[in-house]
């Protein structure tokens, strides 16, 4: 059966590592496609042309990168396949991800890495496991372009290819929050009067992308640090991009999280409060947006 899928193909040491270990433990994948690391899955696609139109988006905003594979890991003992975990170090894969998977796209959330042996082509992947256990591969790989492929038992084919162009400097402030909702309402918090930026507005919980953050990671500290809750993303949920203010937005719909929900930053915010969606048309909100995007919300 056919499979298509956004991917990223390996070079260098790190395909010479994972085609090395192909050859003895996975031979038909060896002959069906080059080591590589899948960021979309056929199972994720609902739209096929929306995420091409994402993905050349992306590739004109995102300049080259470089991943590493480091420990080998299995599932079931092996059964469910052998794989050299990705170290997404930027972290480039994770934001592409989630900048391609927004609405209506699906989320699996499945972990980044390159396939050594796959239960359904290698003869023995838990042999496979017996061998390499605790192995690491530390093999470094430079990433210039995303690819769209189908593969299928014969091969694997590139449709489209979509090389990255974007400055290494990006060209917007990366910002990331959190929208929780509880019971119709959802967070707001009253960013205090001396702040140097939207004074004495409402604003969603969350913040600036540090370096070497992605979006999504960069909502889960910024929840710790404002709310002091720990909350586990799912999918991502909203990109706001306004370049009048050059800024874009990434959001995440928090309906559970765990913690002792709290202002732990009273330096940023005034208060925090819960609004249903008839009270936010009255509120001097950060953005214009937010009264639409929190009612979706809601």
């Amino acid at each position: 059966m056919a499979r298509r899928h956004v991917t990223v193909h390996l070079d260098g040491d790190a395909a010479r590592a994972v085609d090395a270990l192909r050859a003895d433990w996975d031979p038909a994948m060896l002959r069906i496609c080059p080591a590589h690391v899948s960021v979309v899955y056929p199972e994720e696609t609902v739209d096929e042309a929306l995420l091409l139109e994402r993905l050349e988006e992306a590739a004109r905003e995102t300049a080259p990168f470089a991943v590493r594979l480091g420990g080998v890991e299995a599932d079931e003992d092996g059964a469910g396949g052998v794989f050299a975990m990705v170290e997404d170090g930027v972290p480039a894969l994770e934001t592409l991800r989630d900048r391609l998977l927004l609405p209506p796209q699906g989320f699996a959330g499945h972990p980044f890495h390159a396939t050594i042996a796959h239960p359904r082509t290698s003869p023995s992947p838990a042999t496979c496991w017996s061998r390499v256990r605790g192995g690491r591969l530390d093999a470094t790989s430079t990433v210039h372009e995303v690819l769209w492929t189908v593969t299928d038992d014969v091969g694997r084919e590139v449709l489209a290819r979509f090389p990255l162009t974007g400055p290494a400097t990006a060209p917007r402030v990366a910002m990331a929050a959190g929208v929780l909702v509880d019971g119709g309402r959802v967070l707001l918090g009253l960013r205090r009067a001396d702040r140097a930026s939207f004074p004495g507005v409402w604003d969603l919980p969350g913040g600036r992308v540090e370096p070497g953050e992605s979006p999504r990671g960069a909502a889960r500290r910024e929840l710790r640090e404002e709310l002091g809750v720990d909350a586990e993303l799912g999918a991502p949920w909203r990109r706001l991009v306004d370049d009048d203010l050059g800024a874009e937005l990434s959001l995440w719909l928090v309906p559970r999280f765990d913690g002792g929900l709290r202002n732990a930053a009273p330096h940023e915010h005034e208060r925090l409060a819960w609004f249903g969606a008839d009270e936010l048309p009255a509120l001097e909100l950060a953005h214009p947006s937010y009264v639409r995007l929190l009612t979706d919300a809601l």
